[in-house]
């Protein structure tokens, strides 16, 4: 990645010359951070006020998701697993469904749809929060990459592989034992789709072999948006925490190519905020500044240390108070993600 995108990306979040506080401080200030994977109207409703949970931390930009497969998935065990096979058209339904209630939901709150380039630099440049429609799990497909090019006519920029659904079509889990040996053919095809359709490529929940063969296959950068990072390889054996992690290496490679690892704030892999935001700085030193970024998995996850936007936004004095410099900072809580979602669109 060219040092002069990493610098443009990360301007245009601290644009206006807010000085830094040191605490959390009252959140009056105009929307800047960004967040790479949420769902600000609960896992399987929409309900909740976007606007007014993106006002709560100065969010300027949220992947929000659409879950295909959350009917049918249930807590096993200390996993969440898919308790059936899907009806035929039953997953593809749930995400149109909720497409359109997330659309509508953005149009009558009054903020900005990132659908384009375009769109997405109208929102960095007039400050007005947007939603970049993502979906959790490509399943909705059922086998018909051509459902594809629809569902991006529909605003869809974002999508995420795969999720919990066991019988996926696409590619290996990190939750299951494998079926693929990484991606499908199918799942193959898809990603050489979602770069010719202009669609951010999202490999968490992948088995690590099948995120390395998206990197070998994808032509743009990709990101893994939310999770953490292992020295380990994991192994779908371990709890379901552990075993969606991402191993080092892999974490690397993407990063070599561009891409951006989020970092989850799961409460059963980091105890307090304090060791979350050290765990941002060691990726800053792993991975780079330009290769770090969080993803909140607001409403998604069972435990958590950020259950509002307001942690979100006191990440920006914490990383301050261990050294991490103003335009470093923005690049990690929004301007990579800003980056390599405008290199998808272009």
């Amino acid at each position: 990645m060219k040092r002069r995108d990493f610098l443009r990306a990360s301007a245009a979040l601290a644009a206006g010359g807010i000085a830094l506080p040191r605490v959390a401080q009252p959140l009056t200030r105009a929307p800047r951070f960004c967040d790479m994977h949420a769902h600000m109207g609960g896992f399987r409703q929409t309900t909740a006020s976007y606007r007014e949970a993106m006002a709560g931390g100065d969010m300027l930009l949220v992947a929000e998701k659409v879950t295909p497969d959350s009917p049918i998935l249930r807590l096993m065990g200390n996993r969440l697993a898919s308790i059936r096979e899907a009806a035929p058209g039953e997953l593809r339904k749930y995400f149109e469904e909720g497409l359109q209630r997330r659309r509508q939901k953005i149009r009558a709150e009054g903020l900005a749809e990132v659908a384009s380039a375009d769109a997405l630099d109208r929102v960095l440049a007039e400050r007005t929060p947007g939603i970049a429609v993502s979906a959790e799990g490509a399943d909705f497909l059922e086998g018909e990459l051509g459902y594809l090019e629809h569902a991006r006519a529909q605003g869809l920029v974002h999508l995420q592989l795969v999720h919990y659904y066991t019988q996926s079509l696409i590619g290996d889990i990190s939750t299951q034992e494998p079926r693929h040996g990484g991606l499908s053919a199918h799942g193959k095809d898809l990603v050489r789709e979602c770069n010719r359709l202009k669609i951010l490529v999202d490999v968490a929940h992948c088995s690590n072999p099948a995120m390395e063969q998206a990197l070998e296959i994808s032509v743009k950068p990709l990101v893994y948006s939310h999770g953490h990072i292992s020295a380990d390889a994991p192994r779908p054996s371990q709890a379901g925490s552990i075993a969606r992690a991402i191993h080092l290496p892999v974490a690397r490679r993407i990063a070599e190519r561009g891409g951006v690892v989020g970092l989850w704030p799961n409460g059963l892999v980091f105890a307090n905020p304090d060791l979350y935001a050290d765990e941002l700085m060691r990726m800053v030193k792993v991975l780079g500044v330009a290769h770090t970024g969080v993803g909140s998995d607001l409403n998604g996850i069972t435990r958590t240390i950020m259950p509002t936007y307001a942690q979100f936004a006191a990440l920006e004095g914490a990383l301050e108070q261990r050294g991490l410099a103003a335009q470093d900072i923005s690049a990690v809580l929004g301007g990579n993600y800003v980056r390599v979602l405008r290199e998808s669109l272009k």
